[in-house]
């Protein structure tokens, strides 16, 4: 389907065809049958929003640690303390026609480093909060990340509220006083281990779900608050991709 782009607004997304060769017949492909070994070329419509996330919470509660599970990575007992922040990119499927690449920024949890952490809430699309169910004072830490992210954020992120380390038998804080903290301010909970693997998707996933949702529900969402500067234009733009592979009959 051809989507019809309004010039005089800035613009989320568009839809791009998607190249892609496949051996399957079914009535969404378009067969090239002029030679049995020939590849099988289907055209798509996919359309790819772009998401800048930032990841918060205190220090060694694991979001570095979460980041890399989340790009495939194996786990690894130590890491050096983020200093400034990291980034990493990644392209999540939402539904057969709609992706999002993710722009993950790892920020520090020290202290002494909160006012840098807190430039890289401008025109972020989401926020991971992060607290560690092994350690009281990340709990209770979470008001003061929350009202950083609120105080410095520009374009109505949606929150998710991760407690990591679900892995360890000495729990501090159960998952009822997490839901709790997560109902009571309106954001998203998931619980995870980076350890064992558990749920490091989730987070990101719910973000990426909830932004488009948003999008599809509020066609307006771009133009909100950004006072005729198109501040919001060029963050979500979208892009072609060709991926080809080649597959033979039989």
């Amino acid at each position: 389907m051809e989507e019809i782009i309004d010039d005089n607004k800035p613009n989320l997304s568009k839809s791009v065809n998607v190249k892609m060769e496949s051996s399957l017949k079914n009535s969404n492909n378009i067969l090239n049958t002029s030679s049995p070994t020939a590849p099988h070329e289907v055209v798509l419509s996919q359309t790819i929003y772009q998401l800048k996330v930032i990841l918060i919470g205190n220090s060694s509660v694991g979001k570095t640690s979460l980041v890399n599970r989340f790009m495939g990575h194996e786990f690894q007992e130590h890491y050096q303390c983020t200093i400034n922040a990291d980034f990493k990119i990644k392209l999540v499927s939402v539904d057969p026609s709609t992706s999002a690449e993710l722009t993950v920024w790892d920020t520090c949890g020290q202290e002494r480093y909160k006012s840098i952490t807190r430039t890289y809430f401008k025109d972020a699309h989401g926020i991971i909060l992060v607290y560690d169910v092994g350690n009281l004072d990340s709990f209770n830490s979470l008001s003061s990340w929350l009202k950083d992210a609120k105080n410095n954020s520009n374009l109505d992120p949606d929150i998710v509220l991760v407690a990591n380390k679900i892995d360890l038998e000495d729990r501090k804080v159960s998952k009822e006083k997490g839901q709790k903290f997560a109902e009571k301010n309106g954001l998203i909970y998931t619980e995870t281990s980076s350890k064992e693997g558990l749920n490091v998707d989730s987070p990101f996933e719910k973000l990426a779900h909830a932004f488009i949702n948003k999008i599809k529900n509020n066609p307006d969402y771009n133009n909100k608050n950004n006072d005729n500067n198109l501040k919001y234009l060029g963050v979500t733009q979208t892009f072609e991709k060709n991926r080809e592979k080649e597959v033979k009959c039989c």
